[in-house]
């Protein structure tokens, strides 16, 4: 297999060294914010209070205190849950994203939980508490799938992530088995078009302003997914977060290089990994490649042709994907 001309490190390092070149000091207009950034930002926090948040129609609910509120979508009919699924959201996103697919996995039978990972959704309003933290976040995974087996002990628990999601649940199964029934990772390679150039352009801001926030999301939201529909659902959803600090941009992407690592330590359990072929950030190939890592003979691909990044947090999710994803869970919550 032919290597990389650059590792992400060496990129990132020469990125940086580059923009440290041509920087001898800190301009003033990143040194603090000004009153015009301030105004900007409770503009900005105005529009927000007036846009509509994805995921109302479900029933709010509390199962670990010291965490958000998550979101359930309850199994529907008279026979009892099949199983349960649990969803982590992408980048930027909330646990009302998967309001489409939670909707249709509760007609299948399934109870569906959304949760809000830390620095978006419910965290918004927590300080430091709430910061963006994937070492943290990944402890709150574990004591809500925790307390759901408590609750629920004869249940089967899944989890079904996107993006960073689908990374934090690759982690979470290859550390916690006996509590995980199997796992539906969408997008986890973490190889993207234009890497150089995305460097470039995050390495120059992590230089002179690490933490301060600017809008990449809109740039990455245009990319990511080629619906004219859906990117405007998306920028009109108070709950999502577009702009992203270079450190959060930065600290995302190396933990996505991490998920083949993540695969290859997942034995026994059932694997599901989900890819859109109209992806214009994140590259098929870098999906296959955890796919082809995974350490489970249990584990299924699934191209979308029709697919983009966000095949589950869609508005209206793939029927293909539904149909498979649907046929999986039915398939691993009878067998375990």
């Amino acid at each position: 297999m032919d290597k990389p001309a650059f590792r992400p490190t060496q990129v990132l390092v020469l990125a940086v060294s580059m923009c440290l070149i041509g920087v001898s000091s800190v301009p003033s207009c990143y040194a603090a914010d000004s009153e015009a950034e301030v105004k900007a930002e409770a503009k900005n926090e105005t529009s927000a209070a007036e846009k509509s948040l994805r995921g109302g129609d479900a029933e709010k609910v509390t199962l670990v205190e010291d965490l958000p509120q998550l979101l359930l979508w309850k199994a529907q009919g008279d026979a009892a849950s099949k199983g349960t699924v649990l969803c982590l959201h992408e980048l930027g996103m909330h646990k009302g994203s998967f309001d489409d697919l939670g909707a249709k996995l509760s007609k299948e039978g399934y109870d569906v939980y959304s949760m809000d990972l830390r620095g978006f959704g419910g965290w918004a309003e927590r300080g430091k508490e709430g910061r963006m933290d994937l070492k943290s976040t990944l402890a709150d995974i574990k004591v809500t799938v925790e307390k759901l087996k408590k609750d629920a002990p004869n249940k089967q628990i899944f989890l079904l992530g996107e993006a960073m999601g689908g990374a934090l649940a690759l982690e979470a199964a290859s550390k916690y088995p006996d509590i995980i029934a199997g796992t539906i990772s969408a997008t986890p390679g973490g190889e993207h078009f234009n890497t150089f150039s995305n460097y470039m352009s995050v390495g120059s801001k992590m230089v002179v302003m690490p933490n301060r926030r600017y809008n990449k999301g809109e740039e990455l939201i245009k990319l990511a997914t080629p619906k004219k529909e859906l990117q405007e659902a998306i920028k009109n959803d108070a709950g999502v977060r577009l702009d992203l600090s270079p450190r959060e941009l930065i600290a995302c992407q190396f933990y996505m290089y991490k998920t083949k690592r993540f695969a290859k330590r997942i034995k026994t359990m059932p694997v599901l990994i989900v890819q859109g072929e109209r992806d214009g950030e994140s590259r098929p190939d870098g999906s296959r490649k955890v796919y082809d890592n995974l350490g489970t003979d249990k584990k299924q691909y699934l191209s979308v042709k029709d697919g983009d990044h966000y095949v589950y947090e869609d508005t209206n999710v793939n029927d293909e994907a539904m149909k498979t994803t649907v046929a999986w869970l039915d398939k691993h919550s009878s067998t375990n």
